[in-house]
């Protein structure tokens, strides 16, 4: 069950954040959730574990876009480090941690994806020209992993 004050607590978290903050919460957040599912990944089997490692390297991939959009926004600047789970996992954190099976596993990656999308829908209308488009672009991406995730679990 997903806890809605968490949920509000990041939308007052984001609200205060300046661009470069942002950004730099969008990479740990990308790098964070590549290792949440590969976490996932090491605990399923078949096809569910590639579709989580699939997803871990797209996350990779977007960290690595952020930090290079970074390094062009912030020229000599580093990210700043945030010590938080990604925004989309947050709510079902606990709930990742005791997964046992397949189906549950997927389920709560397709919760994990819709909030993602929509934070990075929120991301992008609170950011700056070059930010707002890589975020509506990840927001896009999310929306794709949600729905790649939703056929697999339709298989099961």
């Amino acid at each position: 069950m997903i806890d809605v004050d968490i949920i509000q607590d990041v939308e007052t978290f984001l609200r205060n954040l300046n661009g470069r903050e942002l950004l730099s919460y969008a990479i740990c957040n990308e790098e964070c959730g590549a290792e949440t599912y590969e976490w996932l990944a090491e605990r399923v089997g078949g096809s569910v574990a590639e579709e989580f490692k699939r997803l871990a390297a797209e996350k990779r991939k977007h960290a690595l876009r952020m930090r290079e959009l970074f390094e062009r926004a912030y020229p000599g600047m580093k990210p700043t480090k945030f010590n938080a789970p990604p925004l989309d996992a947050l709510p079902v954190c606990r709930e990742m941690l005791e997964v046992k099976d397949i189906e549950k596993a997927i389920a709560l990656a397709l919760l994990s994806e819709a909030i993602g999308r929509d934070v990075y829908r929120k991301l992008q209308r609170m950011a700056g020209k070059g930010e707002a488009e890589l975020f509506g672009e990840l927001a896009e991406v999310k929306e794709n992993a949600y729905n790649r995730l939703l056929r697999l679990y339709n298989e099961l």
